[in-house]
């Protein structure tokens, strides 16, 4: 495939760039328990989810990857809004994940469970197959394959949930040469049994690298990838009485040429999509989950298509929109949070200084304010240990 290359951004784009100096603080942070999470020789955070209900609050979960060739995926979960993700006995509720690590994982949380899709390599057939994994509060654990041990390859994992219904999965595979873009929507029993609903979609040739993510709402699943180094959105409606109705539209092209590492996320019928584009890093905003997109907005105006900047993470709920982002600046990766409080009129940027990338989350949670809760980690120089850390949004 031949990719256009767009080394310069025109001065209309640069001019469309809307920034207002500050963000108003939407409260304090605090750490959560333990501090810091874990202290390792490598660490990396891969995902993060805010959602569901217990007496005590909300559900965070973080994903992330520890040590080297190839290395060990974990997860860790609090049962309290994100203050402490400690076990009663006081120690992490850590637990690990099967998958390759290079390919990252996907966190959500619906149905009472903390839901991880992986990419795994099947011993049977050599080729990484999607695995999913999920926990229940209590910590009860299953697992069970998506996609056949035919030795189709696939990676970048995105998984969603659709309400309470169903359970959104998307991915992309090769095989014999050919790539494509395949989401899967199924209900909510545990994994291991068969669902009531599960129905697979074909999307067509796209990027095998270009990068997916998959957002998610009771009514709508929006599915975002790149063919020819082009982003596409497609948009599947759900049926408000009956899940097994679904109705997928078009896919309709959103952004042209060198386009990758989409991020998104959608609340109600807002949805938000930042992505990479020549090396900078772009969103657009969407009222009606995914049907039809504004004007981008530029995020980061630095980076290249060799030295690009990216998003990590992007959370939107009401008129709050936030976008986790690593902008590169001459070589250097730069942490900040872009985040607009008036659904994207005016944008603020803040850089923490912390030297690995940072994803966040806003908390899902009816009648509660939408607070953030973050992860990052930072790099130290050898010998010393990489840091996992976490925060929580307070009034």
């Amino acid at each position: 495939m031949v990719v256009k290359r767009r080394l310069l951004l025109s001065v209309a784009s640069a001019l469309a760039l809307v920034m207002t100096a500050a963000v108003p603080m939407m409260g304090a942070y605090k750490e959560v328990a333990p501090s810091p999470l874990r202290q390792t020789g490598l660490l990396r955070v891969k995902d993060i989810a805010a959602n569901g209900n217990t007496s005590d609050g909300a559900i965070v979960a973080i994903g992330w990857h520890e040590a080297s060739k190839p290395g060990q995926l974990y997860l860790a979960f609090s049962t309290n809004g994100g203050k402490d993700y400690r076990r009663t006995n006081g120690r992490l509720r850590r637990y690990p994940i099967v998958g390759e690590p290079s390919l990252g994982m996907s966190v959500a949380i619906c149905s009472g469970r903390v839901w991880v899709g992986s990419s795994y390599k099947d011993p049977a057939s050599g080729a990484p197959r999607v695995l999913m994994t999920s926990r229940t509060i209590g910590g009860g654990a299953a697992q069970a394959w998506v996609t056949p041990g035919d030795g189709r390859k696939v990676r970048d994992v995105s998984i969603a949930c659709a309400g309470k219904d169903l359970l959104a999965i998307g991915w992309l595979e090769e095989k014999d040469g050919k790539s494509r873009t395949r989401l899967m929507l199924r209900s909510m029993e545990p994994l291991g049994q068969s669902p009531t609903i599960q129905k697979k979609f074909k999307f067509g040739p796209s990027d095998f690298k270009g990068g997916i993510a998959v957002a998610a709402t009771p009514g709508a699943v929006s599915v975002a990838y790149n063919r020819n180094g082009n982003l596409k959105v497609k948009r599947f409606g759900i049926d408000a009485g009956d899940p097994s109705k679904i109705s997928q539209g078009p896919p309709s092209t959103v952004a042209w040429g060198d386009v990758k590492a989409p991020q998104m996320a959608a609340r109600g019928n807002r949805l938000v999509l930042a992505y990479s584009d020549a090396g900078k890093v772009k969103a657009k905003l969407s009222t009606d989950v995914g049907a039809s997109f504004g004007k981008p907005t530029v995020l980061v105006p630095s980076g290249s298509i060799r030295n690009p900047s990216r998003a990590y993470s992007a959370e939107v709920i009401g008129g709050r929109i936030v976008v986790e982002v690593g902008a590169n600046k001459k070589g250097k990766v730069v942490p900040q949070r872009i985040q607009s409080i008036d659904a994207g009129t005016t944008w603020g940027t803040r850089t923490f200084g912390h030297i690995g990338g940072r994803v966040g989350a806003l908390l899902k949670k009816k009648g509660q304010a939408p607070l953030l809760m973050e992860a990052w980690h930072n790099n130290a120089r050898n010998p010393s240990p990489d840091t996992l850390r976490a925060k929580y949004e307070v009034r």
